[in-house]
């Protein structure tokens, strides 16, 4: 059986639906969960078990290569990372296709990873849901997810695509995914994304957004406080419903007081006056709920 995995509506990826993977677990290809600039993501069922995961292949190509090295990247991180809070890893491997691009044939083989399946969505569904949050549900989540954090920063990566479509809900957790963007900050060639814009419009770090700008200073580095400002807002957009625009007061916040003046550090303007990495963003957390 052959399924189409599509990049652009003029360029289709045609496989046979069950691939196997590099360590020998095959996985039945089903519907889409997700498209993206570089691939697509979907739902995908182990034949040995019938458990349930998801599947993404990378489906845009450059001649230079740069898209595969990415895509090697995050897998790398992805097996690197075993945390509740962070998208768990399966397998990996190539699958050959038959590519139809603007009317021409021809094959190519396609990278992939399998992944754990989020089976409830993300935090932007969650948000468009009547009724607020629980405390308590966001207490442990934020705690959790703020580990996550400190686990990445631990191997010295950065994520730099933190927003709520890239926090999924897993039963009765929120785990970060989509490591597309992430980079090691030990690594000393050039950057992967090389000339393109970092990070999610609408969940930009300052700094992230005076390089968009083409603003070259000291207040244009991306590292780990970037990661933190970034997942602060999407905390707080979670609780309040609104985005963290602007001067930030204690009577904006709408949820347990005790982690105001946590949140409130995380999204200074400036990146040295803000909360400097996941270990110290967890530590402030979990310091605040112990109250």
């Amino acid at each position: 059986m052959k399924i189409d995995l599509f990049l652009r509506k003029n360029d289709t990826f045609s496989i046979d639906s069950k691939v196997s993977s590099e360590c020998g677990r095959t996985f039945e290809v089903e519907d889409l969960l997700d498209s993206g600039g570089n691939g697509a993501v979907h739902k995908c069922v182990e034949s040995a078990t019938g458990n349930e995961f998801a599947i993404k292949f990378l489906l845009n190509y450059d001649k230079h290569g740069k898209r595969v090295r990415r895509f090697d990247f995050e897998k790398q991180q992805l097996e690197k990372l075993q945390h509740g809070h962070i998208v768990g890893f399966e397998a990996q491997g190539s699958v050959q296709s038959k590519r139809k691009r603007n009317g021409r044939k021809g094959s190519k083989k396609v990278q992939f990873f399998v992944m754990e399946l989020a089976d409830s969505g993300n935090l932007m569904d969650l948000s468009l849901q009547p009724g607020p949050v629980p405390e308590e549900v966001y207490k442990a989540q934020f705690r959790g997810l703020s580990d996550g954090l400190r686990e990445l920063h631990n191997i010295n990566v950065v994520h730099r695509d933190i927003k709520p479509e890239n926090v999924l809900i897993s039963g009765d957790r929120w785990i970060l995914a989509d490591f597309g963007l992430c980079t090691s900050l030990a690594y000393t060639g050039h950057d992967l994304t090389g000339d393109e814009n970092l990070g999610p419009r609408f969940w930009m770090s300052p700094e992230m957004s005076n390089r968009c700008l083409g603003v070259q200073s000291r207040f244009s580095k991306i590292g780990k406080t970037s990661d933190v400002f970034q997942l602060a807002s999407v905390f707080w957009f979670i609780v309040n419903r609104r985005h963290p625009t602007g001067i930030i007061e204690e009577r904006d916040w709408a949820g347990a007081k005790m982690l105001f003046p946590v949140l409130k550090r995380a999204l200074e303007h400036c990146p040295k006056r803000r909360t400097f990495d996941g270990a110290s963003f967890h530590s402030e957390l979990c310091d605040a709920l112990a109250v």
